[in-house]
């Protein structure tokens, strides 16, 4: 921005009149304006600021420079990210100036998102004799932004998710252990899987009826949560079937798991509305990944395996071979 002191005036007047908050420095950082706007948006009045170099303190808790304070400086992007890291970029429209997206919490009530854009001013020599910086107030904007990813993000959360365990559903299971393989065979580490199915289900759902049995299956799936990894995942495959992806666990440490939750589900007591006792097992197939195989190959033998502790007896872990 190149000035011509005899232009200075009439300059002044416009930013004064600017809706949009303006502060301009001089080349010793001193304060030379602050318009209206920027007196309303930060409630300082100009009179505290102007001819001084503390406009740090409209902004922030202690001295540091403002982003037209950088620009004065003669400021490269390394300057600026140190104040404005992951905040700021270089201007599309003017040569030499940045623009940032930053949080003053002191600002109203809660605080504000600022946006704000610094460019030297030049004179005819074009020689940095100071610093203009525009603010602009952009928290609604901000906030309905937040709004959106947060609403998207509870929609894919319920796309994937089963609505009476908060289990992930068998949609999200196929994406899953379809990662977790090529990462296994990629690497050479292992994976397991667990196929659990809740013993004489249907006898429960006669019995007690549906909404008892859902409590059943809800306490389960607590069980399973509490028996889970930091890197493990738990699925509802279906009906009663639960499935548990394993990363990294050989055939031994995920024995040790299948065998720990067969136990701790069994151990619980679900509570009828009408206060009866319903005890119910679990039958667990156990597979490990073995190289070259297919999603549904992987699946059908631990698939087997459980079918082999129903045949049994129930209530048992068995390992496919």
């Amino acid at each position: 921005m190149l000035i011509n002191p005899r232009e200075n005036i009439g300059l002044s007047q416009i930013i004064e009149g600017n809706p949009v908050a303006t502060i301009v420095i001089d080349g010793q950082h001193r304060v030379t304006q602050w318009n209206r706007a920027c007196a309303v948006m930060t409630g300082v009045p100009a009179l505290e600021m102007i001819g001084k170099s503390e406009q740090w303190r409209a902004f922030y808790p202690t001295a540091r420079p403002i982003m037209a304070d950088l620009i004065v400086n003669g400021a490269i992007e390394r300057d600026v990210d140190e104040f404005y890291h992951g905040k700021f970029r270089r201007s599309e429209l003017i040569d030499g100036a940045f623009e940032a997206e930053d949080f003053f919490p002191n600002f109203g009530s809660g605080g504000r998102w600022l946006f704000f854009t610094a460019a030297a001013i030049r004179n005819e020599s074009g020689e940095v004799i100071g610093a203009i910086e525009t603010l602009q107030d952009i928290t609604e904007r901000r906030l309905a932004e937040d709004a959106l990813r947060e609403s998207e993000e509870r929609y894919k959360q319920l796309s994937v998710t089963d609505s009476l365990t908060g289990l992930f559903n068998s949609r999200h299971l196929h994406e899953r252990l379809q990662s977790e393989m090529e990462r296994a065979q990629r690497y050479q580490r292992p994976l397991s899987l667990l196929v659990i199915d809740c013993d004489n289900f249907k006898r429960i759902n006669d019995t007690f009826g549906h909404l008892e049995g859902d409590k059943v299956l809800q306490t389960l799936a607590k069980v399973i949560g509490q028996c889970l990894r930091r890197t493990d995942s738990a699925y509802r495959y279906g009906g009663e079937e639960f499935v548990l992806i394993l990363p990294e666990a050989e055939i031994g440490a995920a024995a040790m798991l299948a065998e720990r939750l067969r136990k701790g589900f069994a151990d619980e007591t679900v509570r009828s509305d009408n206060d009866q006792e319903i005890r119910c097992t679990v039958s667990i197939g156990l597979a490990t990944y073995q190289s070259g195989e297919t999603e549904s190959q992987f699946i059908r033998r631990a698939d087997e395996a459980n079918y082999e502790a129903k045949r049994r007896g129930k209530n048992c872990v068995v390992a496919a071979p």
